[in-house]
């Protein structure tokens, strides 16, 4: 089953340097284990891999964003102001994590994206 961890339509910031994430969507990310990032591996529409590094300030409230690789994504796809992304988690049929004897279901991660004005783009 696949379950939302967020959307959000882009803004300039968005594009042009990383994209913030509503502070709510943490939990459905895997854990920081104590750091301030984490490395975040999704699939688009058409199976390509895209790591993405996930991190949150040092200092004050925890506002989570996506910095590395977040760029090349962006270009990759062409995306602009108002396009909006979604990021998805489902459970992986592949592997668990053991632990302790238990094997708890790792999580998959996927994105997609819909585009605003697809007309005015040349």
């Amino acid at each position: 089953m696949k379950k939302r961890v967020f959307s959000k339509s882009l803004t300039h910031t968005d594009i042009a340097k990383r994209l913030s994430i509503p502070t709510k969507s943490l939990a459905l990310l895997p854990g920081l284990f104590g750091g301030n990032a984490m490395e975040l591996k999704v699939k688009d529409k058409n199976g390509r891999s895209w790591n993405f590094v996930c991190s949150l300030r040092k200092a004050g409230y925890a506002k989570p964003v996506l910095q590395k690789g977040w760029r090349d994504f962006v270009v990759a796809k062409g995306l602009a102001v108002g396009d909006k992304v979604t990021i998805y988690q489902q459970e992986c049929s592949e592997h668990g994590i053991k632990v302790f004897g238990v094997v708890f279901p790792c999580s998959c991660y996927s994105i997609e994206v819909e585009r605003v004005n697809q007309i005015l783009r040349v």
